[in-house]
């Protein structure tokens, strides 16, 4: 990483020349933030900036289909987690995988295998500018958030590689022109959760402004552990319930020049949860038992999806094998993050700005992922991530008809993973200990030129062009004490891409944008880092094995959209209208891998995405306070030419016939000596991408005297019913379903000094699940004419929660 370092403190340099130039002045800063109005405040649609294009640009002018929600629409439910996020956001799906490989992020459909930890996202965060594009993210709260945009389709042209489904950016408040404090606390009452929150925010002197916000969280879960002890094989559960505690911390510190050609921001972030049992949620539980009742026994829980769930302590035999499976189920993450963004106006039509960040986690678990009494797998995890990111771009504000965007982007990434994997049907026995290490670095350079064919019409054209290098070593073992280097095929990879976009906007009025747009986007290729018995010297475990290949490719997206977006009723009333339609090739999804008795990464042959989404806002005069809104979504994904593994149980009759184990002897394939391994899933629906998303919602706020006042919200979703796993097992679907939040807020006057409001999400109560598969050991025969079908495993997404909150702001105790 010698040469990141170099690149960061060369960038540190250029970005400090002109602060110490400009240091002599000082002048009020402006403050960054986005004004917010509330329904009472403002009766016709407000612009609400955003950043899609990199440049502070009016929702409404933006041509791409994107998805705002302010600070004020987060604050509605206390959304403060990527999963309340989706919630809110059609055809935006965030599940928790059943190991330990993080979460999964499905925009459209578009999105990522689960079980690999090292796998990137198909639609990466973006926090304050800087990528994250690893599942595990998915699992700390955002908290203190400006505004939060979801751009849906490629955007690899400003964002780079690995967001072919989309971006998810967060914005963080940055420090305001005035004192600023807020705390807030709350009781969750179904999960028993207790948390607070504070901010503290203003100028420290005229051209320098911080912030600092935290938040503290203790909670036992919605769910409830039954995991009962097995004479001579476990103690029982390993904790009554799925309980985490969680602290986040955040650092603003802000510079403006005195005449404002120079500004720059920092921002220190950290996070951390530790929680007791294992995976994401700890909540992996059987949901259906096609026999009545589970295939592997004892278990407690009854085969239906509730908020039970069995999580039990580690044999003493199972703790024996390797250090890293003693102790108690757990999950312990710790988050690190550094971002800095300077810009600095080189003239009156030409700002450089520069974009460096630092991102560290690290991430601790071990536990079983069969839920039942007697677990027959299990691993630890081990896993260590740090990247440093750099980006520069010039930027034009030419008065002529033409302007442009260049920048380049480099990464330099190193992650490394621990697992010990073990399988107890009867001895326990350590299957494989492996350690991953792998180098990423990465390359990029892009550029826009915008030019104005008349006073309505745009025309806009940008690439980017992308290089990656990933290589992967590493040791593995069979005992606590015979760790040795495993031997693989293709342990370098490079891969690099081309990615064009082409846009044609055309604004009749203010209040009209129309555009259509060609895009193409691309995910990196990379490595299976699960754990597996791999090929070593003659004096290591496995020296008898043949040398694999664990890489995967790239995935490729191109494709376009139309749009169209604009207010109606002089500004009473906003919306948005647009059709895409986009080709996959390289799908990188998750496929029971028989040989080596894991979940791997796999490239499917190809997919097509293509839909409709509507939606629409309303704040109506004759009705101050008032705001409507609503939003569906069409989406057609299916799979174009792809070959997936089998389901566990899966017959030759219901579509398992391709792939025997020994393709040199097809008389005998379909037979226990032969099985098949494959079905050609070409036409099914994608994994995770429900056919319609339906939102409406309304607000009414009012304020009865000048320091008093109330608000009511009202919002339901729809989600028709989607596959919960990739190899489309037909019982591993959740039904379509609706969700119903409410809240009910009083508060002290126009600008709240003090606020009480009471919180319901998911009020109908009903428990679905994102992601799933089968259980461990359970369906037979597969690939077979003779089976037994798989018990399905699903991970639940939150209950019924129901939340009491207090916020004291400081205006509370000076003049309002």
């Amino acid at each position: 990483m010698e040469k990141a370092k170099g690149i960061l403190l060369a960038t540190a340099a250029i970005c400090a020349a002109p602060m110490v130039a400009h240091a002599q002045q000082a002048e009020p800063a402006a403050s960054p933030a986005e004004a917010v109005q509330s329904p009472e405040a403002s009766s016709t649609m407000g612009d609400i900036i955003v950043t899609a294009r990199k440049r502070d640009e009016r929702l409404m002018d933006v041509p791409v289909a994107i998805s705002a929600l302010s600070a004020e629409t987060l604050d509605r439910y206390a959304t403060n987690s990527l999963t309340a996020i989706g919630e809110q956001v059609p055809q935006l799906v965030i599940g928790e995988s059943t190991n330990q490989a993080g979460g999964s992020i499905n925009l459209r459909g578009i999105g990522a295998g689960l079980a690999n930890p090292s796998t990137e996202q198909a639609v990466t965060l973006n926090l304050d500018g800087i990528p994250i594009s690893y599942g595990n993210a998915v699992r700390l709260g955002q908290f203190d958030l400006q505004r939060v945009e979801v751009l849906k389709g490629p955007q690899s042209l400003f964002y780079g590689k690995n967001s072919p489904g989309g971006i998810i950016s967060l914005i963080s408040a940055d420090p305001g022109p005035t004192f600023e404090a807020r705390l807030r606390t709350g009781y969750e009452f179904a999960a028993d959760q207790r948390f607070v929150e504070g901010i503290v925010s203003g100028p420290l002197s005229d051209n320098i402004g911080a912030r600092v916000a935290a938040y503290y969280s203790k909670e036992d879960g919605w769910f409830r552990n039954l995991g009962v002890p097995v004479a001579g094989r476990t103690s029982g559960a390993s904790s009554p319930s799925n309980n985490a505690e969680d602290f986040f911390i955040r650092g603003t510190l802000m510079f403006n020049s005195a005449d404002d050609a120079f500004r720059m921001k920092i921002k220190v972030n950290h996070g951390q949860r530790d929680r007791e049992g294992f995976g994401p949620g700890g909540v992996g539980q059987p949901v259906f038992c096609p026999s009545g009742a589970s295939q592997v026994s004892p278990i407690t829980t009854d085969c239906t999806l509730d908020r039970n769930y069995t999580e039990v302590a580690l044999p003493a035999s199972v703790a024996a094998l390797h250090p890293e499976l003693d102790g108690p189920s757990h999950t312990r993450s710790r988050q690190f993050l550094v971002s800095g963004t300077a810009d600095y106006d080189l003239n009156d039509t030409l700002m450089l700005t520069s974009v460096t960040g630092f991102f560290k986690l690290q991430e601790h678990g071990l536990g079983s992922f069969t839920s039942v009494n007697d677990p027959t797998v299990g691993a630890s995890l081990d896993l260590k991530i740090k990247g440093l990111s750099q980006e520069l771009r010039l930027t034009s504000d030419f008065d002529g008809s033409l302007n442009f965007m260049l920048g380049g982007f480099y990464q330099d990434a190193n992650l490394t993973v621990g697992q010990a994997f073990f399988i107890n049907t009867g001895a326990p026995f350590l299957a494989a200990a492996t350690f991953y290490d792998q180098d990423t670095e990465a390359y990029s350079v892009f550029g826009q030129v915008r030019y104005e064919l008349s006073d309505q019409l745009e025309l806009a054209a940008g690439a980017r062009q992308s290089w990656e290098t990933k290589s992967l070593r590493g040791t593995v073992a069979n005992t606590a004490t015979n760790a040795s280097p495993f031997e693989i095929l293709n342990p370098q990879r490079k891969y690099n891409d081309f990615s064009p976009e082409v846009t044609l906007t055309y604004k009749p009025t203010s209040d009209l944008t129309i555009y259509a747009a060609y895009r193409e986007g691309f995910t990196s290729g990379g490595f299976n880092t699960v754990p597996g018995a791999l090929r070593t010297g003659p004096t290591g475990a496995f020296p008898g094995l043949a040398a694999r290949d664990l890489s995967f490719d790239q995935m490729t997206a191109k494709g376009g959209e139309i749009g169209i977006k604009g207010n109606l009723a002089d500004r009473q009333m906003q919306f948005d209208l647009v059709a895409y339609r986009y080709d996959y090739s390289g799908l990188q999804l998750s496929r029971w891998d028989e040989v080596a008795f894991t979940q791997r990464v796999q490239n499917a042959g190809g997919a097509r995405v293509q839909g409709v989404e509507f939606s629409t806002t309303a704040r109506p005069r004759a009705i101050p306070g008032l705001e409507l809104r609503g939003a569906v979504a069409y989406n057609d994904a299916k799979y174009t030419n792809f070959i997936g593994g089998c389901y566990a149980g899966q017959s030759v009759a219901a579509g398992c016939n391709l792939l025997p184990s020994d393709p040199t002897s097809p008389g005998t394939a379909g037979t226990a000596a032969n099985r098949f391994n494959g079905q050609d899933q070409s036409g099914q629906r994608l994994a995770r991408a429900p056919k319609w998303a339906l939102t409406a919602g309304v607000t009414y706020e009012h304020e009865v005297s000048e320091r008093l006042g109330g608000s009511v919200t009202v919002d339901t979703s729809y989600i028709s019913s989607y596959a919960t796993q990739t190899e489309a097992h037909p019982l591993a679907r959740q039904p379509g379903y609706w969700q119903l939040n409410g809240s009910v807020s009083v508060f002290g006057g126009q600008d709240k000094p003090w606020e009480v409001a009471l919180i319901g999400r998911n009020l109908t109560n009903k428990l679905y699940t994102a992601t799933g598969g089968t259980l461990a050991f359970t369906g037979t025969g597969t690939g077979t004419s003779t089976t037994t079908p798989a018990d399905i495993l699903g991970i639940a997404g939150p209950p019924r929660s129901v939340l009491l909150q207090l916020t004291v702001r400081n205006s509370l105790f000076g003049n309002r």
